[in-house]
């Protein structure tokens, strides 16, 4: 099977968990799959003990899948993720281009329309935004702005390809900072199943390594293969 068909055999059980039980991971999510893994293997020699002990058998026949699904739920995330990195990165790029551009059409304009008091007044106005959303609003509102006011800018020699420019800054800026902001780490999708997922998993696991330690308390060699060793690293 793949990590996507365990996936889709969990999704149902992922989507049901209440955020409030969800545990944030404190180990590397590939370190608990393969931990999941290699428990699995350990408790298959162990089972007559484990299940005399009262373990649910049904815990350990997950395991597999369960670590699957987290697998396939981490690589979900992390595409995002590094998708969101990339368009922070780009933002910062274009962004500084693109708050030039809007500087330089305030200033054009400021001059275009010293004479015009109503055109005057919207370029004031244009001008007190602040913030990202609103530089890309004003980007358009600009272009507008002096399409529909021509000739005070051919006054000017303004060059009107400025015009068509903003346009398209704003628009690619504009689904630029959404890829950008829209996946934050504390409250996107892909994260939330990533970390139900690993929760699922986790406690599964749990209930296994505290079965395996009390059954094995006298044997040392057997209790090691329930203990969390990444914990004591």
């Amino acid at each position: 099977m793949s990590y996507q068909s365990d996936y889709e055999t969990w999704k149902d059980e992922i989507a049901a968990l209440a955020i409030k039980n969800v545990l944030l991971p404190d180990t590397p999510i590939d370190v608990v799959a393969a931990d999941a893994e290699s428990l699995q293997v350990e408790a298959l020699k162990d089972k007559e003990a484990l299940l005399a002990a009262g373990l649910d058998w049904t815990k350990v026949e997950n395991l597999r899948s369960r670590a699957g699904a987290l697998r396939y739920c981490q690589a979900v995330w992390m595409s995002e993720y590094r998708a969101q990195q990339e368009a922070q990165k780009e933002w910062q790029e274009q962004s500084a281009v693109a708050y030039a551009l809007r500087d330089e059409l305030l200033h054009h304009f400021s001059f275009a329309y010293r004479n015009v008091p109503d055109v005057k007044q919207k370029v004031m106005r244009i001008r007190e935004g602040n913030g990202h959303k609103d530089m890309i609003q004003d980007l358009v509102e600009l272009a507008v702005l002096g399409e529909k006011n021509p000739q005070p800018l051919a006054l000017i020699n303004f060059d009107t390809t400025l015009q068509e420019k903003a346009r398209t800054t704003s628009h690619d800026l504009s689904e630029l900072l959404a890829v950008s902001n829209g996946s934050r780490e504390d409250s996107s999708a892909n994260k939330i199943s990533r970390d139900k997922a690993y929760t699922l998993l986790i406690e599964d696991m749990r209930q296994i390594r505290e079965i395996g330690q009390y059954v094995f308390w006298r044997t040392p060699e057997r209790k090691e293969k329930y203990v969390n060793t990444y914990k004591r690293r």
